[in-house]
């Protein structure tokens, strides 16, 4: 049998039956997408929260996608028991924990226990506590930072990143 792996970036390519993890810019999900319309090939299910700012921006023609929304932790979970997907793009929304700390954990194991059969996207644009709890037990991390050079605000949002220390978290995970 052939491995699948998907790649959606240079960067970043996802081994079949895997979590992985990716913080990166909104633009470059969207692109990643949006320019692989082979991801067609894999039952995908696209899991937003609350608010998605990746699915108003994909490309029309990618019809093979199947969306979820889970407004709770409790949904996800329900979402991730009933999974019959072979790929899996869950968007991390860190009020999905705001009543339910406690969930974070629970909800990572589940989507390791997920990856033994599919593989799992767990994106976010930025690094939160949670999703930082929940990185823990995937397989990969990528991280993607917008370097300087975008607007000014981008940059002192990227200096500011630098500062708090979000970059020391690339070396615990390969």
């Amino acid at each position: 049998y052939s491995s699948m792996e998907i790649e959606l970036h240079p960067a970043v390519s996802l081994l079949e039956e895997t979590f992985n993890v990716l913080v990166a810019p909104v633009q470059m999900l969207v692109c990643a997408l949006n320019s692989h319309i082979d991801l067609q090939r894999y039952r995908t299910l696209y899991i937003p929260g609350n608010y998605s700012r990746i699915l108003s921006r994909l490309d029309r023609n990618i019809t093979e996608l199947e969306v979820r929304r889970a407004f709770t932790s409790f949904q996800l979970m329900t979402i991730l028991d009933e999974n019959r997907h072979s790929f899996l793009i869950i968007e991390h929304d860190p009020m999905l924990y705001q009543d339910a700390g406690e969930m974070v954990e629970c909800i990572a194991q589940h989507l390791r226990q997920t990856s033994r059969e599919a593989t799992v996207l767990l994106y976010a644009p930025a690094l939160d506590p949670h999703l930082q709890r929940m990185a823990e037990l995937a397989d990969r991390m990528f991280c993607f930072y917008e370097m300087p050079g975008a607007s000014a605000k981008g940059r002192g949002k990227a200096k500011q990143k630098m500062k708090e220390g979000a970059q020391r978290t690339l070396e615990a995970y390969s």
